[in-house]
């Protein structure tokens, strides 16, 4: 441990800072001096009724900031694993992305357009649950974003798996922060969700409407049948059925009929986002 000397004495600073202002740039220092790899850091904040905010980042320039954080925070981030992990109920601590990511992820649209832009080859994210469906990740990257950590630095880090989330959530309270919901937002925190969980209810039988939200949130057909109980068979067949009845042909094409139908996606009422878009689509044509 000695090599993390310097680190420990840096979170050892950062504990005296729990409950004001600099806490989370003090904490965020203790991994930058990380040896062998330094350290990239992106902490957000998940209300239960809006979309994240960033807590601290430590990105050079604006258009990195623009790049990894911003384009994360203005995408449908319901997708991201980690999110999708908490929302089941994952217990706090520290997970890296491939550990948690459902078989098929990188082939997804979210990926595509989401995560590889970054260019990400490793991240290790301390996940920490606040209250019902109210989070906060804390991100580490290495500093060289192309290169992987260590496997002596993922062991330092997933030594610290219980002390991290204990200390965020310890400063949360001694800090009483108050968020305050954003102007505009129109609860789009539950718009997302309300909208994945009754996407294509209006079309599709409750299987094959289970088999699309696995195959959205990035599981293969062996993945979805796994977790489904049901064969590899059956999974296809559901597939194909499903993409006739919303014709589509490709998981893309679905992906984007899920983007298209959130414009018009209602909180406030349980009913598939789909009928109102296909409605306007009727009434263009």
């Amino acid at each position: 441990m000695q090599e993390y000397a310097n680190s420990l004495a840096l979170l050892g600073h950062a504990i005296d800072q729990q409950g004001g202002a600099d806490f989370f740039s003090a904490l965020s220092q203790s991994f930058v001096a990380l040896p062998h790899c330094g350290g990239h850091v992106v902490i957000l904040y998940y209300p239960a009724n809006a979309k994240p905010q960033c807590l601290y980042n430590d990105c050079k320039t604006e258009n990195t900031y623009q790049l990894e954080v911003q384009a994360y925070i203005d995408s449908p981030y319901i997708f991201d694993p980690y999110y999708q992990a908490q929302l089941d109920g994952l217990a706090d601590g520290a997970y890296r992305l491939r550990d948690i990511a459902p078989d098929n992820f990188k082939k997804t649209e979210y990926y595509k357009h989401y995560y590889l832009p970054s260019l990400l080859a490793d991240e290790l994210c301390y996940l920490v649950t606040l209250g019902e469906q109210e989070y906060i990740h804390f991100s580490i990257t290495p500093a060289d974003t192309s290169h992987k950590f260590p496997k002596s630095v993922l062991r330092y880090l997933d030594s610290l798996h219980t002390v991290i989330p204990a200390l965020i959530k310890q400063h949360w309270q001694l800090s009483h922060t108050q968020t305050a919901r954003p102007v505009g937002e129109h609860y789009l925190n539950n718009t997302l969700q309300h909208a994945l969980k009754h996407f294509g209810s209006s079309l599709l039988s409750p299987r094959e409407q289970q088999v699309l939200q696995m195959l959205l949130r990035g599981h293969s057909g062996k993945s979805a049948a796994q977790r489904l109980g049901i064969s590899s068979e059956t999974v296809k067949l559901h597939r194909k059925n499903m993409y006739q009845k919303l014709d589509v042909s490709t998981l893309s094409e679905l992906f984007y009929l899920f983007i298209d139908s959130l414009s018009l996606a209602n909180t406030n009422s349980p009913s598939d986002p789909l009928i109102k878009y296909m409605g306007k689509q009727v009434a263009s044509t």
